[in-house]
């Protein structure tokens, strides 16, 4: 889990190479070419844009130089978004502590402007070949939402790696119901959330901080609920078992906890999808009793079942709603 802190970063070696866009294998000439930017590339099939003073540009400067990036955060379709991948130039060192930034700006032609930008650290690198959305969970999340199109706009994080990661991947990676959207823009002839960026760093942190850190003994919890079939209420034995998974959790407590719900496959989908919505509403409902008030709920219905033939031991697993919370 990362911290948000407005502190100057020291000068370290930037990991990023190319971090502005500026070394280009050919000049672009059109739209979904970042991969022309040396060590740039897309994660899956939609193609951020290059914009260049050799080439292809847009109406706005860039931060600094001649290049920068132009990327889909958000979409009407919740497939269609994009992210700018890289691999870092030395891979992170487990503990050690980095400060990550770029800079941003929303197109002027865009309806929302919006929040929850994710940065995923990894082994390796994300690819598909598909146009979709990645689930993975981004170390480094922006919860403002960042709306102005005037102006490039600097954002910050922190970063403290378990080591060896190699490959930095910068997107969408929430769910809708997870992310605020403000219209910025009724004229907006395009309908998404399109974002340039530029000018990424990732180095080693000097900054010391007086801000207290959360309780380090654990760095996530989970917790399975389960239900009987085509109910949707809690059972005296699973609020039992709730109830204490609750009371375990640090206090003040500091994370967002992510509610699941899940059915059998004994009915029609969209009964199940329903079913799932109200069991993951009854656990949500119990955690804010407790005063948890960040418990965020989807529902998967029959979609995510960990057992698919007809015993009815089996079958009991998948009537359940998933709790989890990770730093």
């Amino acid at each position: 889990m990362a911290f948000f802190l407005s502190v100057n970063f020291c000068s370290a070696q930037n990991l990023i190479p190319n971090p502005g866009f500026e070394e280009v294998h050919a000049c672009p000439t059109g739209v979904r070419q970042l991969e022309l930017a040396k060590y740039w590339f897309g994660a899956n099939a939609g193609t951020p844009e290059l914009f260049h003073g050799c080439g292809y540009t847009s109406n706005i400067p860039s931060n600094s130089g001649e290049g920068y990036a132009g990327v889909i955060f958000l979409s009407e379709h919740s497939s269609f978004v994009e992210y700018v991948q890289i691999e870092l130039t030395d891979t992170l060192e487990k503990g050690e502590k980095y400060d990550f930034s770029f800079f941003i700006r929303l197109s002027s032609y865009s309806l929302i402007a919006m929040n929850k930008i994710g940065v995923f650290l990894s082994r390796n690198g994300l690819h598909k070949n598909i146009w979709t959305q990645f689930k993975n969970r981004p170390q480094i999340v922006f919860n403002e939402v960042v709306e102005n199109s005037n102006v490039w706009k600097e954002l910050k994080g922190t970063y403290v790696a378990k080591g060896g990661e190699q490959y930095i991947t910068v997107g969408n990676f929430f769910e809708k119901y997870y992310i605020t959207e403000k219209v910025v823009n009724t004229a907006a002839t395009d309908r998404t959330s399109y974002y340039y960026v530029d000018d990424f760093y990732l180095g080693k942190s000097s900054t010391i901080t007086s801000i207290s850190a959360p309780p380090s003994e654990s760095t996530s919890w989970t917790h399975t609920v389960y239900f009987e079939k085509d109910s949707a209420l809690i059972s005296e034995k699973e609020l039992l078992l709730l109830d204490e998974f609750i009371t375990q959790l640090p206090v003040p407590f500091f994370y967002p906890i992510k509610v699941e719900g899940h059915t059998d496959r004994d009915a029609s989908v969209e009964y199940n999808l329903q079913l799932s919505q109200n069991r993951a509403n009854a656990v949500q409902e119990r955690m804010i009793n407790f005063k948890l008030q960040n418990v965020y709920t989807s529902w998967a219905g029959e979609s995510s079942a960990v057992y698919d033939g007809e015993n009815e031991l089996g079958m009991a697993k998948n009537r359940r709603v998933t709790i989890t919370v990770e730093r």
